[in-house]
């Protein structure tokens, strides 16, 4: 497949991801005899967030998190593909490169 194939393949692949979350989802209790829960951390401006999750909300936030890292994923792929097509292109750029001839009134050197 060529690269710029693939890289409409991964926008249309980022398109199609439609929930998203940051963060981290860790099982929280408070001991014995309490219902366990849920806490979503993240950080957002300098700042570490946190957000408790009911039970009921669980899956749905880990297909959001899910749908994150997807992101993450295909971006950081896009942009592999995106610089070695840059430098690709650069390379057969300064290949056609012609140096240019000496000119005519430039003085010989002696042999």
């Amino acid at each position: 497949m060529k690269p710029e194939q693939r890289r409409q393949e991964i926008l249309q692949e980022i398109n199609s991801i439609t929930r998203m979350e940051r963060g981290k989802l860790c099982p929280q209790s408070r001991g014995p005899g309490h219902r366990p829960f849920h806490k979503l951390q993240c950080w957002h401006q300098g700042r570490n967030q946190t957000r408790y999750v009911p039970a009921e909300e669980v899956p749905s936030v880990q297909e959001a998190l899910a749908g994150h890292e997807r992101f993450q994923r295909l971006a950081e792929e896009f942009v592999d593909l995106t610089v070695a097509q840059t430098r690709a292109s650069d390379a057969d750029r300064k290949k056609n490169f012609k140096k240019s001839k000496p000119s005519a009134t430039r003085k010989r050197k002696p042999s």
